[in-house]
C-alpha cells in the first residue's frame, strides 16, 4: 500500500518537469517563429519594393525614349504637333525622376541610381534645349545639338547603368524569393520539431497527471497553470467526445468561461461544419491512432488556421478512454505564406505583363522558366517545352545566333546583344541581355535571359535618319546632306585633280505663285521644278533642296567649263515648258549661279557656295532666266 503513494508522487514529479520542458520549449519555438515571421515580412516588403523600382526603371526608359522622338520629330519636321506627345512624355520622365529619387534615399551610397539620375536629368535638359534653339530660329544648331555623337555616348551610359541598377534588383528579389523559400522549410521544420517536443512532453505530462491521485490534486493545479501558460490549446475529451480539460489559451481563444467549457463537443464550440470536418480524425483517434492535420475556423469574427496533435488517452488495459488534443494557432504563419504567394503571384502577373521575353536556362541551356511573351512570340507554351534544350525549343539557326553569347554569360560575363530573329513569320530586331545567376561561391547556376523588341526604335531611327538628310516635300537631299556631299567631292578631286561645278538656283516671282495660287499650288510648281532639274543631269550628280525655292546641283568629274554652262542652259531650256498643274499653265523661270572649282584649289565648301550665290544674283541682276558663271577659281 505505501508504493501506491511513492508511485503517484513520482508520476507527479514527472508530469510537472515533463511540461516545464514542453513550456520551454514551445517558448523557444514560438520566438524562432516569431523572429522568423518577422524577417519573412520584412523580405516579402522588398521583393515588391524590387518589382515597383523594376517597374519605375522601365517607365523611365520608355518615357525618355518618347521624349527623345518627339523631340526629334519635332527638329526634323518643325511639326509643333510632336511637342504634345514631347510634353506627356516630360512629364511622365520627371514622375519617374520623382520616383528614382525617392529609390535614391532609400538605396543609400549607390551609385549607378545616381549616374542613372544625373545622366536622366542631362539627357532632359539636352531635348529641351535643343527645341528652345529650334524655338530660337537656331535651327541648325538644334540639329547639330540632336545628332552629336555626345547623346548617343549619353543614352549608351544610361542604358548601361540602367541594366546593371536592373540585374541588381532582380538578383536581389531572386535571393529574397530563394531566402524565403528556405526559410519556409527551416521554419516547417522547427515547427514540427517543437510541435512534436511539445506533442510528446504534454502527452506524457498529462498522461502522468491523470494518473495522479487526490493526494496530488496540489500538483495538478501547478499542471494546469502551466498548460495555461503555454502557447498552444490543450484539451482532453472523455470516451464521449466531450471535453474534460481545455487550458486557459482554448476559453481565452473562444471567449467562454471556465464552466462554458467543460461538458461540449467540438461541435459545441466550432460550429457544426467545423465539428463534421473534424470528426474523421476524431474517429481515427478514438479507435487508437495519434492523427496530426489542420483545420480552419471562424472564431470571433476572425478566420484561424489551426495545427492539430490527436492523441489517444488509454486506460491501463491499453484501450482508448478519449484523447488529448494540442492545437497551435499558425493563422500568422499562414497569413505571411499567403502573402509570400500573392507577392509571388503579382510578380508572375508583372512578368507576363512586360513586352519582354524572360527566361531563365540553367547550366546545360535547358529552359527553366519563361514568361507569356514566350508564346506571343514563338507560338510553343513554355509548360510543353520546360525543361527542353533551348536548341531544341527555337530551332538550330536561332539557337547558333545566339550560342556565343550564351557560353559567354555561363562563363559568368553579362552579356548585350542586339540580333534579328525571324519566328512565326515576323521579323524582330531584339535587345538580349544575358545575365549569369552567379552564386554565393563564383559559380554560374544559370542565365537570366531578357529579350527586349526593339523593331520599332530601329524603324523609327531609319526614319529619322532618313528625314535628317531628306528634303520631305520634294524628296531632294535637303542642306545637311548636300554639305556632305560636297566635302567628299571636294576630297575626291583633291585626290583626283579634276574638277566639280556648283550651280545655284532659284524660281523667278515664285513669291507671287504662293500669294497668288496660295501654298498648294507653290508646293506642286516645287515638286515639278526638282523633277525637270534631275532630268536634266546625271545619275551621279547631286540635286539638293537649300530652302524655300533654293536649289543647288553639284556636277562632279568635269571635263572642262563649258560641261557646267551645257547643265545650266539645259536646265533653262527645260524651265521654257509651261507647268502643268491641274487647270492652272503656269510659266515659271529660274535663274542660274554657275562656279567652278579645280581639284588643287585651296577654296572651302562655304566659299565655294557663297560664289555660287552670287553668281546667282548676278543672273537675276542681269534680267531673270538666264546663267551667270562666276570666274574659276
Amino acid at each position: 500500500m505505501r508504493r501506491r503513494p511513492g508511485r503517484a508522487t513520482e508520476s507527479m514529479g514527472a508530469g510537472v518537469t515533463l511540461l516545464l520542458c514542453a513550456l520551454l520549449a514551445m517558448a523557444l519555438v514560438t520566438a524562432v517563429l516569431a523572429w522568423r515571421a518577422q524577417q519573412a515580412v520584412a523580405m516579402v516588403e522588398r521583393q515588391h519594393q524590387a518589382s515597383e523600382q523594376l517597374r519605375s526603371l522601365n517607365q523611365l526608359m520608355i518615357a525618355l525614349l518618347n521624349a527623345e522622338t518627339g523631340q526629334r520629330g519635332y527638329l526634323l519636321t518643325h511639326r509643333n504637333g510632336y511637342l504634345a506627345p514631347h510634353a506627356e512624355a516630360v512629364s511622365e520622365l520627371d514622375q519617374r525622376l520623382d520616383e528614382l529619387t525617392r529609390m535614391l534615399t532609400a538605396r543609400a551610397q549607390h551609385g549607378h541610381l545616381e549616374r542613372v539620375l544625373a545622366l536622366v536629368r542631362d539627357k532632359r535638359e539636352d531635348l529641351q534645349r535643343g527645341i528652345d534653339l529650334s524655338r530660337d530660329g537656331q535651327h541648325g544648331q538644334a540639329l547639330a545639338l540632336m545628332l552629336s555623337d555626345q547623346g548617343k555616348r549619353d543614352m549608351d551610359s544610361l542604358r548601361g547603368e540602367l541594366g546593371v541598377l536592373m540585374a541588381e534588383l532582380r538578383d536581389e528579389r531572386g535571393r529574397l524569393a530563394l531566402a524565403l523559400a528556405g526559410d519556409a522549410g527551416t521554419t516547417r521544420l522547427v515547427l514540427l520539431l517543437g510541435l512534436s517536443l511539445l506533442l510528446i512532453f504534454a502527452t506524457l505530462a498529462l498522461w502522468q497527471v491523470l494518473r495522479g491521485n487526490a493526494r496530488l490534486r496540489e500538483a495538478e493545479g501547478r499542471l494546469r497553470r502551466i498548460a495555461n501558460h503555454v502557447p498552444v490549446l490543450i484539451t482532453q475529451f472523455n470516451r464521449q467526445q466531450r471535453m474534460i480539460f481545455a487550458n486557459e489559451r482554448v476559453r481565452q481563444l473562444y471567449g467562454l468561461a471556465p464552466d462554458e467549457v467543460l461538458g461540449r463537443t467540438v461541435a459545441d464550440v466550432r460550429g457544426p461544419a467545423a465539428g463534421d470536418a473534424v470528426q474523421p480524425y476524431i474517429d481515427r483517434v478514438m479507435a487508437g491512432e495519434a492523427v496530426r492535420f489542420e483545420s480552419q475556423s471562424d472564431i470571433q469574427g476572425r478566420h484561424h488556421h489551426f495545427e492539430h496533435h490527436y492523441v489517444p488517452d488509454l486506460d491501463p488495459d491499453g484501450r482508448p478512454r478519449g484523447f488529448f488534443s494540442v492545437s497551435l494557432d499558425i493563422t500568422e504563419r499562414r497569413e505571411s505564406e499567403a502573402r509570400a504567394k500573392a507577392s509571388e503571384r503579382r510578380l508572375v502577373v508583372i512578368a507576363d505583363a512586360l513586352p519582354v521575353l524572360i527566361a531563365y536556362l540553367d547550366q546545360d541551356l535547358r529552359l527553366r522558366y519563361a514568361n507569356a511573351t514566350f508564346h506571343e512570340w514563338l507560338g510553343v507554351e513554355p509548360a510543353a517545352v520546360m525543361g527542353r534544350p533551348l536548341a531544341d525549343i527555337i530551332g538550330p539557326t536561332l539557337f547558333l545566333q545566339r550560342e556565343p553569347h550564351l557560353r559567354a554569360a555561363l562563363g559568368g560575363r553579362r552579356v548585350q546583344v542586339e540580333l534579328s530573329s525571324e519566328s512565326m513569320g515576323q521579323l524582330r530586331h531584339l535587345q538580349n541581355d544575358y545575365i549569369p545567376d552567379l552564386q554565393a561561391d563564383g559559380s554560374v547556376a544559370g542565365i537570366f535571359a531578357l529579350s527586349t523588341d526593339v523593331s520599332t526604335i530601329k524603324q523609327a531611327q531609319l526614319q529619322l535618319a532618313e528625314l535628317a538628310r531628306t528634303d520631305e516635300l520634294t524628296g531632294l537631299p535637303n542642306r545637311r546632306e548636300l554639305d556632305l556631299r560636297l566635302a567628299m567631292a571636294m576630297v575626291r578631286a583633291q585626290r583626283e585633280g579634276w574638277s566639280l561645278a556648283l550651280l545655284f538656283l532659284d524660281l523667278d516671282r515664285f513669291k507671287s505663285i504662293n500669294d497668288e495660287q496660295g501654298h498648294a499650288v507653290g508646293d506642286a510648281v516645287l515638286q515639278t521644278f526638282a523633277r525637270r532639274l534631275l532630268a536634266c543631269v546625271r545619275a551621279t550628280d547631286t540635286v539638293a533642296r537649300m530652302a524655300g525655292d533654293e536649289f543647288v546641283i553639284l556636277v562632279e568629274g568635269l571635263n572642262e567649263p563649258g560641261d557646267a554652262t551645257a547643265v545650266a542652259e539645259k536646265i533653262l531650256h527645260a524651265m521654257e515648258a509651261p507647268m502643268e498643274l491641274g487647270p492652272l499653265q503656269l510659266q515659271v523661270g529660274t535663274s542660274v549661279g554657275v562656279t567652278l572649282h579645280q581639284g588643287r584649289s585651296n577654296l572651302s565648301a562655304t566659299q565655294l557656295l557663297a560664289q555660287a550665290d552670287a553668281a546667282l544674283y548676278a543672273a537675276k541682276r542681269a534680267g531673270r532666266q538666264r546663267y551667270v558663271l562666276h570666274p574659276a577659281a
